[in-house]
């Protein structure tokens, strides 16, 4: 499991870095601040605009926003095995960190 855990993380970064194509702005932070719970919102705007954008839940939501659909990335990067560990428990990032990747 280590290193189906490993391939998981080298995707979900791979996936995420894609963000670095285009700029992240303060109507993708609005848009996605209007998605979130109450309670994770208050988190998110207690971070700001600029340390969210390492945030792998607001990068997903800016590149699923432009089209960029995680399912299809993570498929086609991963072994049948991982993918399948992956699906399973519901589109983990791994070992990266919830509130940070350091792009």
């Amino acid at each position: 499991m280590p290193d189906l855990l490993a391939e998981i993380t080298q995707a979900a970064k791979a996936y995420y870095a894609q963000a670095a194509a285009f700029p992240l702005t303060p109507t993708d932070f609005q848009e996605w601040l209007e998605s979130l719970p109450p309670a994770r919102r208050a988190e998110a705007l207690a971070r700001g605009f600029v340390a969210s954008q390492a945030e792998p839940h607001f990068l997903h939501f800016c590149l699923e926003w432009r089209g960029y659909n995680r399912r299809e990335f993570m498929a086609r990067h991963l072994s049948v095995a991982a993918f399948e560990l992956w699906a399973t428990h519901g589109g983990f990032d791994g070992d990266l960190p919830p509130h940070g990747l350091g792009r």
